[in-house]
């Protein structure tokens, strides 16, 4: 049989190691060795002669034993069973061995040291290791499932279902809770009728206790369109409706129905009970009004504006009250100021021929409607900045307009007449930057106007572009909506033209609302009146979810009738397998879309998410996203850009082992967390100086917040921590968690305070601090992480001082700790400054790292290292394999060094594998450079390999020889879990076919496991290893441009150096070519 010219036939690329310059070389091989060739053949023939005489043998003994055995059971005798064989066998061989074992002292001793001498140098067995391995153990069950507890065990079923439908219930203390509840109904309904009618009265609260019901949008052409169906638990109002009932304006539905769907029960709540006790209770009034502004921010606009697209249309400013105020702004002028009245007449007129500039065309309708009292281009009056501002009027308009705005009385005048300050501001100033909180006020326009902008950033670019909203006039007032929530402005606001403004910080606008509570009524009012109907729409679809630490959001196989935004918290996706198993598809944070793609195709829910932690969604039904997307086309736009970059970030994350039933929004798990919790293990270690060491170099990268329980105290009061200034605490934290992409919250050490309770319950990951050189024993704090965070991430960190590594000592025990801490999911070993471990007081430490924070994070350190695992930021360097070429990769790292690119993990194969344990272990160029050069002269040491040949069975060395020099350079008994820098190898398992990656265990057993020992030893025209790798990377690098870069910097040639003499070139080809006759004639019998 041909068998070149079959692989040849089979695959061109692999015929490339038989043809062309393998013949050659065979030829003259054979040409220069005549002898050699005789040999070679007649050794060949001696084999198969053997073989076949063997074979034959074998059958002859086959055949008389199928005899015998076939008559013995044709006389039917019985016969032994194997048990009972194995149990003869068994006490035969503990005879021959208690023989051995008699004698007594020093000769039985002996006796059995020789014994065992001579089975480990016949059986090549190593001493036992006792050192303990890592327990690899699954995740416990709660980490994939969900709770689940059923309604009515601990409150009654409608008292649950309101306290779980509306988050402003759940504010309130028990007797005013119990209150509201006696002002409930029940109203039952039968498939087919309606709850809501066009026409009633917009003055209760629906929840649905059972049953189903419809909510339709009618349209003026008599269409309706369904919104959602509030199914168990759900509520069917609006709150935005439910501020124009505690204003005492009258509220009808205009455009929403809703039907009962099946026979349901309905609990309704009269809003008139809530505003009873607000009366009562001021606090409660205020507190219950910035929930529902929060709501209105944070998910109806946000959903409209950030995940739809609609940035135009969802502010809508009514201009009926405004027309005549901004013809003339100056009409309600105070008594004492007639006589000015002349001057601010000819500023108004000049006011006016500025504005009324015919190349200043309207690029809104709204602008249409601005006042054009001279329509002149020019004018010969003075500049308005050359006419003299006569303050008092000024602030005597903006308080009369605050106070008509703010509901207050004539006799409050002197109440917020110092607040006030007066602007003059040219056309282009900005007086509240979009995203910032700094300069959120309310803002009263005396003249001019103002316009509301929303920047975008262009695609490709990190220019924004302004998106121009809508325009204010003369008498309004903005920033309502930013000054009640405490957040950041959606929008900037800027100024039109020339324009003169009051303004009111946010802060006085707070110390106003102390002294007159009932004003934050009226500002939520006007920000209320200047929604688009689009805004109360959506109000009624849009709901705010509040999911505690375990609860699902929705659950594998159910229907996907709606989409979830991630506000706050951590979510987790689950898949169940048809075998049971579950396996974490992906985690969820802070702004991603959950459910898009499954709600838009109408099918199934693939995994099921819940909850990791205290969690906030926004859940948008699929009626109110297809009702939106007929009116507003701009929707798809934005929703195939939504789904276009979702796409394309999972094919970029997809394996290769990917599966088709994962779905496509199903993203890998996430390293970037955005809440972490800081947890010491015992008392002694400086907490305080590691959260300022990790927060200086987070700060690096990202806007980072560090908060402990005095900065809490400090900022909110000393009750803070109290349960009924809950709400207040968690907005704060809500807060700062927008405000940044990563928070710390510090817990407090020794016993299990509120505080530190919730810490663990806000955070994405929890890092568990302990000092290295302290016995590996849990704390106390660390038996209770179990019963706050089960789901939670947890990751260890185990601190070492630089007198404790001085003497390049590794780090140890790594094991032990992870053993009796199963729950950890990774570790990390961080050298600590001098500066962390002085025993100062708690002043002397904040003042010292206040010194600290000014200056730069070096990024070589271990801190940084942290910072940049935390937030998704790793470098990771992986090296190739190549034999001897792989000392260049020293001269790589010295280079990445050189360059000051940190490396954070570092993969390998082959000789990569030992480079990069080498740089793990001991992360100094000099001493890698020096250890890898030591272990080339060994490995160049010829005569001790030869004494290392061994039988060609399966390998023509024993590999002791090697094995020896890996201990030399690493030493004995190293861990994967004791190197500086997470560190991983891969390997071929050619039982199963498939990769293998090794990031625990023994470190002697990984290298030696991925190490390919003969690359390198001989000369690469004789290899055939080395020849086919080189012309298989050829043929790749031909094909592709990436990899030959990658050859480039693997290949390196260092040149022959390291290659054997021509005698032991001689022997290896004698050996090859009888091995692989030996394997020919094998296959051909057997």
């Amino acid at each position: 049989m041909d068998i070149i010219g079959v692989i040849n036939s089979i695959y061109r690329s692999y015929g490339t190691l038989f043809s062309d310059d393998f013949i050659a070389f065979f030829k003259e091989n054979t040409q220069n060795h005549v002898w050699i060739t005789i040999l070679i053949v007649l050794f060949t023939t001696t084999i198969l002669v053997a073989c076949y005489l063997w074979r034959k043998n074998k059958i002859r003994k086959q055949s008389i034993i199928d005899r015998l055995t076939s008559s013995f059971l044709h006389d039917g005798q019985t016969r032994f069973r194997k048990r009972d064989k194995m149990l003869f066998y068994g006490r035969r061989m503990l005879r021959k061995v208690k023989t051995i074992s008699t004698g007594t002292g020093a000769e039985r001793g002996r006796k059995r040291r020789a014994v065992m001498k001579f089975a480990r140098k016949i059986l090549q067995l190593q001493k036992d290791n006792l050192q303990p391995q890592l327990k690899v153990t699954e995740p416990p069950a709660e980490y994939f499932e969900e709770i689940i507890e059923k309604v009515g065990e601990k409150v009654p079923a409608d008292a649950y279902f309101m306290l779980q439908s509306i988050r402003i219930f759940g504010q309130f203390e028990k007797p005013v809770f119990l209150r509201i509840c006696k002002h409930t109904e029940i109203i039952n309904l039968k498939a087919g009728d309606y709850l809501i009618k066009i026409g009633d009265a917009d003055d209760s609260v629906f929840i649905v206790q059972s049953g189903s019901v419809n909510v339709f949008l009618n349209n003026a052409d008599g269409s309706s369109i369904s919104l959602k169906v509030a199914k168990k638990g759900e509520t069917v109002t609006s709150l935005l409706s439910f501020i124009d009932i505690l204003v005492g304006n009258d509220s009808t539905y205009k455009t929403v129905t809703a039907k009962a769907i099946e026979d349901s029960q309905i609990i309704r709540l009269p809003m008139f009970a809530l505003k009873e006790i607000f009366n009562e209770n001021h606090d409660i009034l205020v507190r219950v009004i910035q929930v529902i502004m929060v709501r209105l921010q944070r998910i109806t606009i946000s959903a409209l504006y950030n995940y739809l697209g609609l940035n135009i249309d969802y502010i809508h400013v009514s201009q009926k009250k405004k027309q005549a105020q901004a013809a003339n702004p100056l009409t309600n002028i105070p008594k004492g100021y007639q006589h000015k009245r002349q001057m601010s007449d000819q500023f108004s007129l000049v006011m006016s021929s500025v504005t009324s500039d015919k190349n200043d065309k309207p690029d809104m309708l709204n602008d249409i409607e601005f006042p054009i009292l001279v329509p002149r281009r020019t004018s010969v009056l003075p500049q308005p900045t050359d006419i003299p501002i006569d303050i008092e009027l000024m602030k005597s308009l903006a308080t009369d307009g605050f106070l008509k705005e703010l509901g207050l009385k004539d006799d409050d005048r002197a109440l917020i007449v110092d607040s006030i300050e007066i602007k003059e501001i040219q056309a282009g100033v900005t007086l509240t930057h979009q995203g910032r909180e700094d300069d959120v006020m309310l803002i009263y326009i005396i003249t001019g106007g103002l316009n509301l902008i929303n920047y975008q950033p262009n695609k490709g670019s990190k220019k924004v572009s302004e998106s121009h909203s809508v325009t204010l006039h003369a008498g309004e007032v903005v920033g309502g909506l930013a000054v009640l929530t405490g957040e950041s402005s959606l929008y900037a606001i800027k100024s039109r033209v020339s324009s003169r403004v009051g303004l009111i910080t946010k802060e006085n606008v707070y110390k106003i609302m102390q002294q007159r509570p009932t004003c934050v009524l009226d500002i939520a009012n006007s920000v209320v009146k200047g929604l688009s109907p689009l805004v109360r729409q959506c109000d009624f679809a849009l709901d705010w979810i509040f999911l505690e630490s375990g609860r699902a959001v929705y659950r594998q196989d159910e229907a996907s009738d709606s989409t979830y935004i991630v506000l706050n918290g951590r979510l987790r996706s689950v898949m169940t397998h048809m075998n049971g198993k579950k396996e974490v598809v992906g985690e969820y944070g802070k702004g991603d879309l959950i459910g898009i793609v499954e709600m838009i195709t109408e099918s199934q829910r693939s995994t099921s998410v819940m909850a990791v932690r205290d969690s906030e969604l926004a859940k948008l039904p699929e009626g109110l996203f297809n009702a939106i997307k007929l009116k507003y086309p701009v929707v798809v736009t934005q929703l195939i850009s939504l789904l276009g970059h979702r796409l394309l970030g999972s094919m970029r994350n997809a394996t290769i082992s990917s599966k088709p039933n994962v779905p496509i929004e199903a993203s890998p798990l996430k390293h970037k967390f955005a809440t972490i919790a800081i947890l010491s293990i015992t008392d002694d270690v400086p907490l305080t100086a590691f959260t300022y060491e990790l927060y200086h170099s987070l700060s690096a990268i990202c806007p980072t917040a560090r908060l402990t329980a005095d900065v809490v105290r400090k900022t909110l009061g000393m009750n803070i921590m109290e349960s009924a200034n809950e709400y207040r605490l968690l907005s704060y934290l809500s807060q700062q968690e927008d405000h940044n992409e990563v928070t710390l919250y510090q817990c407090e050490s020794g016993t299990l305070t509120p505080w530190t309770q919730r810490c663990l319950r806000q955070a994405d990951v929890i890092l568990i601090v302990g000092l290295a050189e302290r016995p590996p024993s849990l704390g106390k704090l660390e038996r209770e992480i179990e019963r706050f965070a089960i789901r939670t991430a947890k990751e260890l960190v185990l601190l070492h001082t630089e007198t404790s590594t001085s003497s390049n000592l590794r780090p140890t025990n790594t094991v032990q700790w992870l053993n009796q801490r199963t729950w950890v999911n990774k570790h990390h070993h961080i050298l600590c400054p001098k500066r962390m471990f002085t025993r100062k007081s708690q002043y002397r430490v904040n003042d010292l790292y206040t010194k600290v924070l000014n200056s730069e994070p070096n990024i070589h350190s271990d801190f940084s290292r942290l910072a940049r695992w935390l937030t998704g930021n790793s470098v990771a360097l992986v090296l190739g394999g190549g034999g001897a070429r792989g000392a260049a990769h020293v001269g790589m790292l010295k280079a990445i060094q050189e360059a000051s690119i940190p490396i954070d993990m570092v993969g390998g194969v082959s000789i990569g594998a030992f480079m990069g344990a080498l740089w793990c272990a001991e992360r100094n160029i000099t001493i890698v450079t020096q250890k890898a050069r030591e272990w080339c002269k060994k490995m160049t040491q010829y005569g001790l390999q030869i004494l290392d040949l061994t039988y060609p069975i399966t390998s023509m060395f024993s590999g002791r020889q090697f094995n020896k020099t890996i201990r030399d350079t690493f030493g004995d008994n190293v861990k994967i879990e004791d190197l500086w820098i997470p560190y991983f190898t891969l390997t071929t398992d050619i039982t199963d076919s498939c990769a293998r990656i090794h990031t625990h265990g023994d470190f002697f057993a990984s290298i030696i496991f991925v190490f390919r020992l003969f690359c390198s030893f001989f000369k690469k025209e004789i290899h055939l290893l080395a020849f086919f790798i080189r012309k298989f990377i050829k043929g790749l690098a031909d094909r592709s441009e990436s990899f030959s870069f990658i050859h480039s910097l693997t290949f390196l040639s260092l040149g022959d150096g390291y290659c054997l003499s021509y005698f032991l070139n001689f022997i290896f080809h004698i050996f090859s070519f009888a091995y692989f006759s030996f394997f020919v004639s094998f296959v051909f019998f057997f």
